[in-house]
């Protein structure tokens, strides 16, 4: 599936020291766009294109940027990192953005491989580092039971609706059975991630399941999000990714937006951490106190669960990093 470099020339981008590689990648082929010669080229996402494209690309000083395109990019950004390649893995919605800022009007592979080449000259983003075996095998399997979840819902949905009028015996008999179907999926994964938990996260697991509030499903999910908490150096940061720390919205003297948080980050993680509010705001001390202290204030309800959602987030922080139960004075000090 390799593309003539020909067909789609394009104009060189600025000289660099670094040879810098951008990657547009999909699920059937990915295109390159290599800076220091200006020129691109496609091949196929598998084994062998990948190495028809270290044939092409071959130099001493090479940084490679893609973007983090569902689970498309995963094979080939492993597979550089074994050949000891420095990689880049960037959100998708930072080059959209970055494109926007460079008045892009095009949009073809070719233009976005060369825009991500750019990127890369201009903001020189952090290495990759592929999550371990375990964090993958976690994640897959909670996007799984997402899916089953959904699947679940739509089935009583439509058992519901079915059952308000006569329905034919043969469709109530076929929904019965997928509704158990995927109410036995959703047990098996359930007990599956318990136990690859245990079996590598084990001391982590233990001390974060005694924050009062944080369930075993939010647990695990932290565990997954954060790869053992080896990927994140502090709280802020891990906020950052799941997309609940404060967000300011002000300039002069005329705008004055409402204050929200910063939604750009793992909804489902997010989502857990807010139902775990409920209770949290009862049974751990910290949150009860900030919960009590911004009521007091007028806060709204939700403001207020949001806030005790990030102190719980950032309790998991401190205990799962540490490897060391709650500690209450800890808590009602920081």
């Amino acid at each position: 599936m390799d593309m003539d470099t020909e067909t789609f020339y394009l104009e060189p981008l600025n000289i660099v020291k670094m040879n810098i590689i951008g990657i547009d990648i999909s699920k059937r082929w990915f295109d390159g766009y290599c800076s220091r010669r200006g020129t691109h080229k496609r091949f196929d996402n598998a084994p062998a294109g990948w190495k028809h494209f270290i044939a092409w690309v071959v130099t001493s000083e090479l940084h490679i940027v893609m973007e983090a395109s569902g689970p498309y990019y995963l094979g080939l950004a492993g597979w550089l990192h074994e050949q000891g390649m420095a990689v880049s893995v960037v959100n998708p919605l930072v080059i959209r953005r970055y494109g926007q800022m460079k008045l892009t009007r095009t949009k073809t592979d070719a233009k976005d491989a060369a825009l991500i080449a750019q990127y890369g000259i201009d903001q020189r983003p952090e290495l990759w580092h592929p999550p371990s075996r375990v964090c993958q095998a976690l994640r897959q399997l909670m996007s799984l039971r997402e899916g089953l979840l959904r699947q679940q819902s739509i089935l009583m949905g439509q058992a519901e609706a079915f059952g308000q009028a006569p329905a034919d015996p043969l469709v109530m008999e076929l929904l019965s059975a997928q509704r158990g179907r995927v109410r036995q999926g959703i047990e098996r994964i359930d007990r599956h991630l318990q136990e690859l938990a245990r079996q590598h996260y084990l001391k982590r697991l233990q001390a974060l399941l005694t924050i009062p509030g944080i369930g075993h499903k939010t647990a695990i999910m932290l565990l997954a999000i954060t790869d053992g908490f080896s990927k994140f150096d502090n709280a802020r940061a891990l906020a950052s990714y799941v997309g609940i720390c404060p967000q300011v919205w002000e300039s002069g003297s005329s705008v004055r937006g409402r204050g929200s948080i910063c939604k750009l980050g793992c909804a489902p993680l997010r989502k857990l951490l807010y139902m775990c509010s409920w209770s949290a705001k009862t049974c751990n001390p910290a949150c009860t106190a900030m919960y009590e202290r911004l009521k007091a204030k007028g806060k709204p309800e939700k403001v207020i669960k949001v806030a005790i959602a990030h102190k719980l987030l950032r309790q998991a922080f401190a205990v799962g990093k540490n490897q060391e139960p709650f500690n209450e004075k800890k808590a009602m000090a920081a």
